[in-house]
């Protein structure tokens, strides 16, 4: 008897410890496919933004070189022989762009791609786990992470191109100022910066991408296949005491006759004379730096723009940098959302509140201009008389410049269309002042000026306060030319 229970409790014990594996593997198989799913199709947008960013690149530079070449044919006939035997130009680059899978392999080199590898190893360790009655079939990633591995690959040849391309017409242009080569240097600049914001993106998780990842990391088995694919035939674990450049070249490395070769397409053979200039170019740095101490506030400036040299190897260039040249259109405006009180009037006029929603572009750290629309609401003669009413639709745009600690410049011109307008009717009794050319039945104008002080609110909002002169207040109507509003702009 005491047997029998035993073995039945061991049955017991053994199917739920069965129930209990195959739920676990269950569970980690959806878990990592559901986060392979959102890393490939993040690195679908990433890759398609890349190729559009390019593709812009390509059509400006050309445009660019076409009147560089002009430029140089008439100026310098020597350097413009030069520029005439270089067979690499943007317009070639820019054929290259739209490879098919077998030119892809072929330009690119095996490169390890981090994301790539963490997510092969997450392939491995879902296709690891035993298969479950009745579950779906795990697919299989290795193809399209090749693919997807391939165009990140192929993205930075064609980047690796336009700076070769690039660095060519410097040295072409370097012996005479021929106009152009500046123009091309910021496209160059502003173009692959504008390519690592995408890249920044793509490497932000989602809270979804971040919950699936935090139940894969606790699975037994996953630091042991992340460590097989990181450790593979490709990575620095394996490479042997006798390792040759060959090899290293057939992994992705770059070695020292790569280097030279480069440097020869893009400076010719005169190589001596390169380094020699450079020498002298490093003792003038030497000579400048004991000076480095009084530049320091100048760090917080270019600090952003240091942080994005890191991904497409952007040179630092000679030119003042634009921080919100470096962003995506859509990442340089600003939503801002403002309201004022006014007070009744003395001839019936109701107390008003007008709330408005704008959106700013921002031209550079300081200068930001827009448009909005606004809405005004008429609150009654009284805490006591209090009436909600329509009063009227607007539009506005407005100009700020920032100065420091906060302290701005705001211009505006603002016309608010009475609600005569949107009732069919403009002839109606109003008991509006002495109708004039800013002030008549169907409108008002505004034109304002005045300071602003802004201040942070959380990571995600910050508020303003404004204080403003209506220069037209009188023919307005209105009791005081001063405006006081209240804005919340997001970050």
């Amino acid at each position: 008897m005491n047997t029998l229970a035993f073995l039945i409790l061991s049955s017991l014990f053994l199917m739920s410890f069965c129930a209990h594996a195959q739920e676990e593997s269950s569970v980690i198989q959806q878990q990592g496919t559901h986060y392979i799913d959102l890393k490939l199709h993040a690195l679908d947008k990433y890759n398609d933004h890349l190729q559009q960013q390019q593709q812009r690149l390509i059509n400006k530079l050309k445009r660019r070189e076409k009147h560089f070449a002009n430029k140089l044919k008439n100026t310098d006939s020597a350097a413009y022989a030069r520029y005439t035997h270089q067979q690499l130009s943007y317009d070639s680059i820019g054929r290259l762009m739209n490879a098919d899978s077998v030119t892809i392999a072929a330009k690119t080199p095996k490169r390890k791609e981090p994301l790539i590898d963490s997510l092969k190893g997450v392939a491995a360790l879902v296709q690891s786990q035993p298969n479950v009655p009745g579950a779906p079939q795990v697919p299989g990633y290795n193809a399209e992470l090749a693919k997807t591995q391939g165009e990140l690959n192929y993205h930075s040849y064609i980047n690796d191109l336009i700076t070769q391309r690039t660095s060519y017409l410097k040295g072409v242009a370097s012996h005479g100022n021929i106009p152009g080569i500046s123009g091309i240097e910021q496209q160059v600049f502003y173009g692959k910066a504008k390519m690592n914001v995408y890249k920044e993106m793509e490497e932000d998780p989602s809270k979804a991408e971040d919950k699936a990842l935090e139940y894969l990391e606790g699975a037994p088995g996953f630091e042991k296949n992340m460590n097989n694919v990181t450790a593979g035939p490709n990575s620095m674990q394996s490479l042997s005491g006798n390792v040759s450049a060959s090899d290293l070249e057939k992994m992705g490395f770059q070695t020292k006759s790569q280097l030279q070769s480069s440097l020869q397409s893009k400076f010719g053979n005169n190589l001596g004379g390169v380094a020699q200039q450079m020498t002298s170019q490093i003792n003038q740095f030497q000579q400048q730096a004991n000076g480095i101490t009084s530049g320091i506030s100048n760090a917080k400036q270019t600090m952003q723009s240091a942080k994005q040299l890191k991904h497409f190897n952007i040179q630092k260039p000679s030119f003042k940098i634009n921080p919100m040249a470096e962003l995506p259109f859509w990442k340089r405006i600003t939503k801002q959302y403002n309201f004022q009180t006014t007070r009744p009037t003395i001839d019936g006029k109701p107390a008003m509140l007008n709330l408005s929603a704008m959106a700013g572009y921002q031209q550079n750290p300081k200068l930001t201009y827009g448009l909005g629309i606004a809405y005004s609401i008429g609150l009654g003669q009284s805490w006591t008389n209090v009436h909600l009413s329509f009063q009227g639709l607007g539009l506005r745009s407005y100009v700020n410049w920032q100065w420091q600690y906060g302290i701005g410049v705001y211009g505006g011109y603002e016309r608010m269309y009475k609600q005569a307008v949107f009732v069919g009717n403009t002839q109606i009794p109003t008991i509006d002042t002495t109708p004039t050319v800013h002030n008549t039945s169907t409108y008002t104008e505004s034109l304002l000026i005045g300071l602003t002080k802004s201040y942070r609110i959380n990571n995600k909002w910050n508020g303003q306060l404004q204080v403003l002169y209506d220069i037209w207040w009188q023919q307005e109507g209105l009791r005081s030319p001063i405006i006081i509003r209240f804005s919340t702009i997001k970050i």
